[in-house]
């Protein structure tokens, strides 16, 4: 049964929560295992979420036992629900489906994103036989921005404004599909966003990075109008980003890859460390 976290339980429960988190075959993206997330950050995430009005963190119990601990927020402008942190010990798939049934009772009609590690296959099977829709299979990465020399700016590489916005628009509606991040997303939140352009025998190319703030950056995709991979303007836009992320002083990156293998073949080359393959899913419930 799902019983919801008592702040005074928080102590007797969190190292529970955090060694699950630590397990791949146990628990759910965003993963603390990366070497760039701490035990404090998870601590802190996870404090927040008692008082956060639409954060909701459950407890997961069996025959009186704790053997599960799920931290959901929703954002209700977007009627969207994901996790913080959802880890599993054991009977995962009866887990989720309790929750499953207690998130449609609580909110009918949105949207219910997931996403695990290749690991965790017992919760990977039940969204597939939950009918969740594949969005995103992708390789994960993280980025030591102490290790890597800045380089020369590249003025090819244009940086996005309100002013330029479209010619970034003109990009990315053609891979947006039913991306969270679409373009009026993305508009209205611009001043938030490291967005840059670029283009290649004709190719036109977008990288999309974002300062997370406490040292992490994160880039959120690199992606070529046309569909092909072209690996002049991949690792061009790809640079670009990483400057921006070091001119701003920040100390790690993370970059789910889901380009074509000759985007990953050139990832080490890079700098980059891969962490595991993430499985993205959603559901309207």
């Amino acid at each position: 049964m799902l019983v919801p976290l008592q702040e005074k339980d928080f102590d007797k429960y969190i190292d529970f929560a955090y060694e699950l988190a630590m397990d791949p075959a146990r628990t759910c993206y965003p993963v603390f295992y990366d070497g760039v997330k701490t035990r404090e950050l998870f601590v802190a995430d996870a404090r927040k979420g008692l008082s956060l009005p639409e954060d909701e963190i459950l407890l997961y119990e069996e025959d009186g036992a704790a053997e599960g601990w799920i931290h959901c927020y929703y954002l209700p402008e977007d009627r969207y629900i994901a996790h913080r942190s959802c880890g599993i010990r054991r009977n995962t798939a009866r887990a989720l489906e309790e929750l499953s049934g207690h998130l449609a009772a609580r909110y009918p009609g949105c949207e219910w994103a997931v996403g695990f590690p290749e690991e965790n296959r017992e919760a990977l099977d039940w969204v597939k036989n939950a009918g969740f829709e594949l969005l995103e299979d992708s390789q994960y990465y993280t980025f030591h921005f102490d290790r890597y020399p800045s380089s020369p700016e590249d003025p090819s590489v244009e940086r996005i404004t309100e002013e330029n916005f479209e010619r970034f628009q003109r990009v990315h509606r053609t891979i947006e599909g039913n991306m969270y991040w679409n373009c009026q997303r993305l508009r209205a939140d611009l001043p938030n966003w490291d967005l840059f352009v670029a283009e290649e025998d004709g190719a036109s190319g977008e990288v999309m990075a974002l300062n997370a703030g406490d040292g992490f950056y994160s880039i959120f995709g690199v992606a070529c109008g046309d569909g092909q991979f072209h690996e002049g303007l991949y690792r061009r836009l790809l640079t670009r980003a990483l400057d921006e992320g070091k001119r701003k002083g920040a100390r790690y990156l993370t970059f789910f890859v889901d380009t074509p293998e000759e985007a990953n073949r050139i990832m080490p080359e890079l700098g980059f460390h891969r962490v595991g393959r993430y499985f993205g899913y959603h559901k309207m419930i």
